[in-house]
């Protein structure tokens, strides 16, 4: 019996691993990269993540690799993280000649079948997958039995307009670096030093930049931070209690410092609507709101030297169209995933569940989406989660009748 073919894209830690677990249930695998191995994790390779490498890692990959891995306990940098573990991983010998860097999907389909024939019938998965691939400038066509999305959600950015949309401007003002972490202390810092930035975002990713900014502000007194954020809340960022993850606490308790001190490097203004972004030669200049119901109905007009926009990011679910897919209105993410998610109510990801495979699935036959992509929208995701989906999706397929093992 042929081995059945099963395709994973992205290159990542959770496609890495998957495609390590794959091989090892009897698959013929192969790994479609659009970028470098660990392409999203290098867009933030300067920050710390939040957990140990051990909560990272699975022992299959560890012992793949064949070397010297970080200690268990490690905390590791996106750059350390690829260097140490997902380079290594890629270059193992389960995968050697698997991993295809440098090979972006662009869509995908059933060879036979659109997105509307066969709807919900388990037939439709009597046709293989037919992807459409670009790599080199040219475009190829490859098929699959099985089909993974481990894209993750770093692949298109959010807007910072009111409602999530772009606001007037900002598309022609901000660029694609303006929605990332930038390495404030390192090699960006002359960007940075003794200048007015202005940071939009909620989340840990824009607590990240203003701490990366205090940090900043120590050795360039002039270093000034105006930091929006949604809603109105006693604090930028909602402190988890007894926190079990001692750098998330440090960051989440740092940020709350400066942005609640007076006379410190950064202004906090809670809530305000960006009404449009505009730039000249020199300085970015926004226009902000408050609805009547929160301030008073009041505008605020803002100059500042830059902009660091960390409204958090997406996944791409382009390529994935034409399939079978029944994703939230809400978070784009799989429906029942998301709805199981939806229950969770801690504000926590170490509380969140993988929730077992039935999660997983979709009316698409062979086709999953595992990892960060599979959260949507919604933030609370951990690598940790997506390493349990992987051992509960193979632990699924393996158990089917008719899978190859």
């Amino acid at each position: 019996m042929d081995m059945r073919k099963l395709v994973v894209v992205g290159a990542g830690p959770i496609g890495l691993e998957a495609a390590l677990r794959g091989i090892h249930a009897g698959f013929d695998v192969t790994v479609l990269e659009r970028g470098r191995v660990g392409e999203a994790v290098r867009r933030w390779q300067h920050v710390s993540l939040f957990t140990p490498f051990g909560m990272n890692s699975t022992r299959l990959g560890t012992s793949a690799c064949g070397a010297e891995v970080p200690d268990g306990n490690a905390m590791l940098s996106g750059a350390e993280f690829c260097s140490a573990y997902l380079e290594p991983l890629a270059r193992c010998a389960t995968l050697d000649g698997r991993v295809k860097t440098q090979h972006e999907v662009l869509a995908v389909s059933r060879q036979m079948y659109g997105k509307s024939a066969r709807i919900g019938r388990p037939d439709r998965g009597a046709s293989p997958f037919r992807l459409l691939v670009r790599a080199d400038s040219r475009e190829t066509v490859m098929q699959a039995d099985v089909l993974l999305d481990c894209t993750g959600f770093t692949t298109a950015h959010r807007s910072v307009g009111a409602g999530g949309i772009p606001c007037p401007g900002e598309s022609q003002a901000l660029s694609d670096e303006h929605y990332r972490i930038p390495d404030i202390v390192g090699l960006e810092r002359s960007r940075y030093a003794d200048r007015h930035t202005l940071v939009i975002g909620s989340g840990y990713s824009a607590a990240t930049s203003v701490c990366l900014l205090g940090q900043l502000a120590d050795e360039h007194k002039a270093t000034k931070v105006t930091w929006l954020t949604r809603g109105e809340r006693d604090a930028p960022v909602v402190s988890i209690p007894d926190d079990s993850l001692p750098e998330r606490e440090r960051l989440t308790n740092t940020a709350n410092q400066l942005a609640l001190a007076q006379n410190g490097p950064v202004t906090w203004l809670p809530g305000p609507l960006v009404e449009s972004i505009q730039t000249d030669k020199e300085q970015f200049q926004v226009q902000l709101s408050w609805e009547p119901q929160g301030r008073g109905g009041r505008a605020e007009h803002i100059r500042a030297d830059e902009i660091i926009a960390n409204p958090g990011f997406r996944a791409n679910i382009e390529p994935f169209a034409e399939l079978q897919i029944y994703r939230c209105y809400a978070t784009d993410g799989p429906i029942r995933l998301a709805a199981h998610l939806l229950n969770e109510t801690s504000g926590d990801c170490l509380q969140q569940s993988a929730g077992g495979p039935d999660l997983l699935s979709h009316p698409e036959p062979d086709f999953y989406i595992l990892g960060a992509a599979s959260y949507g929208r919604d933030s609370r995701f951990l690598l940790q989660t997506g390493l349990q989906q992987i051992d509960d999706l193979f632990r699924h397929l393996e158990s089917t009748e008719g899978n190859p093992v």
